[in-house]
């Protein structure tokens, strides 16, 4: 009985917060970004509107970042959650060893639903304002930004995924 009180509870407050961060989303308006280029695991530019349809997770990173680091393992797991539906995460080195840094960071951490980004000479941070490492900038569907988060966050928080799924679901 005590496992189906707190499981109710749960629900409860998950549903709770999904429903505060709709209303926070549909409230907040929203800024186009830029187009920068990043790119790809095979050095291809990459441009940020080829993901236009997408939510979209840029998390800009380094190696030698102790917070970084210990976002990662979130980030590749927020990867898995939404593998095969129309979310994406960029985990973008900012590291000077580029795209094979980033690459070989990716495989000894053993993060295989990450895919690798990079920034060569940190123009698409500068594109997109950002100061310190870790930024992440969430963009909707749409390319405007729906979040921005300096430092270490929850990535496996339940309300992180609530946010996103309400992203997917917006026209």
């Amino acid at each position: 009985m005590k496992r189906l009180a707190a499981g109710i509870m749960v629900a409860l407050s998950v549903a709770v917060a999904a429903t505060a961060i709709r209303q926070s989303a549909a409230a907040e308006p929203r800024p186009m970004l830029p187009d920068p280029i990043f790119a790809d695991g095979s050095g291809m530019p990459v441009h940020l509107s080829q993901y236009r349809g997408q939510v979209v997770v840029i998390t800009f990173w380094a190696g030698s970042c102790g917070p970084c680091v210990k976002g990662m393992p979130l980030l590749d797991r927020l990867q898995g959650e939404f593998r095969g539906r129309p979310v994406t995460v960029m985990a973008v080195d900012e590291d000077q060893g580029g795209i094979a840094a980033a690459r070989q960071f990716l495989f000894r951490q053993r993060l295989g639903y990450l895919r690798p980004f990079a920034d060569p000479g940190a123009t698409a941070a500068q594109w997109l304002g950002v100061s310190g490492l870790p930024t992440t900038i969430v963009v909707d569907r749409h390319g405007r930004q729906a979040m921005r988060i300096a430092g270490l966050y929850r990535w496996d928080d339940p309300q992180v995924a609530a946010r996103l799924q309400f992203l997917l679901a917006e026209p």
